[in-house]
């Protein structure tokens, strides 16, 4: 990797601002919108006169650069010359970018919502050209090149020559912007427009989501997991249940009854599908920044399937529309046969506290204490069913925030802790239900159920006799 930097004199520069008119005309740039600048400074006495100068400013494409960490999605990245850069079709312009920047130098794009920034005018350098700042300014204040080349303009200016970055004590993240020229001009760009330590940070929704909620979601996922790594062993020193005989194919087992449609059987595992995908890659998408909750190297098998981080979301972005996509054409066309019932069904009764209470101790007791009687669902999978239906139109909602609201200031800076949370906890909850249908041996004629959409009537009468008995009278 190279370090490709610039040095601006400024005993050459005049602060004609042609460097940022030609900024301004090779990117198209709208008015209010900036990758560079130029701001006079108001003069100072000095032992020959009045003292005036400039301040001269863009990314300064720091080496321990925070706008990095701040970006959820990953669109600010660095490249292998060492250029901080931005990412359009992984931008959500959500702005915390923006607000972890000490120098300012970040602008919210108003057509299109999404981060301008200088990336030193990458395509042309790429191209063999030099940024249009550097070929337009008329005293040659601007020295660019690859600082780890000792042959290039740039490493010898820097060797040559004393040169300082805009750092301080407390905002000290490596610039390879430098500025040269007399030591009380650069000290009075210094004074007045020094890096601010409030942008080594996010916004607020950023930290919150760095600092609690992906806490949480570590702590949440390891008592889970131990919670059933208990239960496991102590379900192993319990004999296992009668296998049931499998039944002849094409014939309709005796002793069960009818539990879903075929329909119900497939969109369940449509969504067991989803999830699967989703959870993956929405946290593996956070792979580049400090809300981080998977290990690099899952990231970067991640990266080497999809090819590009950019790739990795457009694949989240289109099973998420067709996950919506489905799941309203079931919720139109299945209202009143499908999603009213299992809504009501999901509705707390008296004693599904009790329930869930008894059975988490259960686990743990050598004697099992009787359960209330359970409906259509038990208390547990109500819980586990509001948590992740709740949770899925959280998700729905803010997704379609941040693809469609670029750029919205609170709104979608917002909008990605709640979907982050929202993911988290359904996690959990998924976690916790696929360990009841999979490894609790009392529960796999439930699991069996989710395959052949019927269920043997001695569970049934076990473990939902309330609603046995409905549709016995039915």
């Amino acid at each position: 990797m190279s370090r490709q930097a610039m040095i601006i004199d400024m005993d050459r520069c005049v602060g004609c601002g042609a460097c940022v008119m030609a900024c301004e005309e090779e990117w198209a740039l709208p008015q209010g919108v900036r990758r560079s600048w130029v701001e006079p400074l108001l003069p100072v006495a000095a032992p020959t006169g009045p003292m005036y100068t400039h301040y001269v400013g863009l990314c300064s494409h720091c080496s321990e650069a925070t706008c990095l960490g701040a970006c959820p999605t990953g669109a600010t990245y660095r490249d292998p010359k060492g250029r901080v850069r931005v990412d359009p079709r992984a931008c959500i312009g959500c702005g915390y970018c923006v607000a972890a920047c000490p120098y300012g130098a970040r602008t919210l794009h108003p057509d299109h919502g999404r981060i301008e920034k200088c990336d030193f005018c990458a395509p042309l350098t790429d191209a063999g050209l030099t940024p249009a700042c550097v070929r337009t300014c008329p005293a040659g204040a601007r020295i660019f090149g690859d600082l780890d080349d000792r042959s290039s303009e740039v490493s010898r200016y820097f060797r040559k020559h004393p040169v300082r970055c805009l750092e301080t004590d407390r905002v000290a993240i490596r610039p390879n912007v430098y500025y040269a020229g007399r030591r009380r001009t650069i000290a009075r760009i210094l004074a007045t427009h020094p890096p601010q330590e409030a942008g080594l940070r996010p916004p607020l929704p950023g930290r919150l989501m760095k600092w609690l909620l992906r806490p949480a979601l570590a702590g949440m996922l390891g008592l889970t997991l131990a919670a059933q790594g208990v239960a496991y062993l102590k379900q192993m020193r319990r004999p296992e249940p009668e296998p049931e005989p499998a039944p002849t194919e094409g014939t309709v087992p005796e002793n069960t009854v009818h539990r879903r449609d075929q329909s119900m059987v497939w969109l369940h595992w449509f969504n067991v599908g989803v999830w699967v995908m989703q959870l993956l890659t929405g946290f593996v998408l956070l792979g580049r920044s400090d809300y981080r909750v998977t290990p690099p190297f899952v990231y970067e098998v991640a990266i080497s399937v999809f090819g590009s981080h950019a790739m990795l979301l457009r694949w989240h972005l289109v099973v998420g529309l067709v996950w919506v996509g489905v799941l309203v054409t079931y919720g139109l066309f299945g209202f009143r046969r499908y999603l009213m019932p299992y809504l009501r069904a999901l509705w707390p009764r008296p004693g599904d506290a009790t329930w869930i209470l008894g059975r988490v101790l259960n686990f743990f007791v050598s004697k099992p204490r009787d359960l209330p009687p359970q409906g259509r669902y038990n208390a547990g999978q109500k819980l586990c069913g509001a948590v992740v239906s709740t949770g899925t139109v959280i998700i729905i909602i803010t997704g379609l925030m941040m693809w469609l609201l670029p750029g919205s200031g609170p709104w979608i800076q917002w909008a990605i802790p709640a979907h982050f949370a929202s993911m988290s906890v359904v996690l959990v909850m998924l976690a916790v239900h696929i360990f009841m249908a999979a490894f609790v041996s009392t529960q796999r004629p439930a699991l069996k159920s989710m395959f052949t959409g019927r269920m043997a009537v001695d569970f049934a009468r076990e473990h939902h006799p309330l609603w046995l008995k409905r549709r016995r009278k039915d």
